[in-house]
């Protein structure tokens, strides 16, 4: 097997309008693809993978999210570069209300939040 990179992770999201205006302007990640046949989904690119997401309008996902986020510490992780670390993390917090960092992990850094769905989110630093 030659496995070579995640090429997409995919979240639930009940509104994706809503979700692409997070994802592309707080995010700042770009919208790739787009498709209406099944679930409306679009695919964003995040720098070296792609993040799908799936429009459920009537999919609750609150109580697993808390489940998996709670006790599986289930949540999506994205990279960022020392040096612009505090400048994304001072960004963050004038656009979303509730940052929690930041964290020292290892050597790095992470802050963590949620999107509109409640999905988890963290961005991390390591040390240069």
């Amino acid at each position: 097997m030659a496995i070579n990179g995640i090429h997409h992770v995919a979240l639930n999201v009940r509104d994706l309008d809503r979700a692409e205006t997070f994802y592309t302007e707080v995010m700042g990640f770009t919208v790739t693809h787009r498709f209406s046949k099944g679930l409306r989904h679009i695919m964003l690119f995040t720098g070296n993978s792609h993040l799908a997401l799936f429009e459920a309008p009537e999919l609750d996902t609150t109580s697993a999210i808390d489940t998996l986020s709670e006790e599986g510490y289930q949540h999506l992780a994205f990279g960022i570069s020392p040096k612009e670390f505090d400048s994304v993390v001072a960004q963050l917090k004038e656009q979303v209300a509730d940052v929690d960092g930041p964290v020292k992990r290892g050597a790095g850094q992470s802050v963590y939040f949620n999107d509109p769905d409640g999905n988890p989110l963290e961005i991390h630093c390591d040390k240069d």
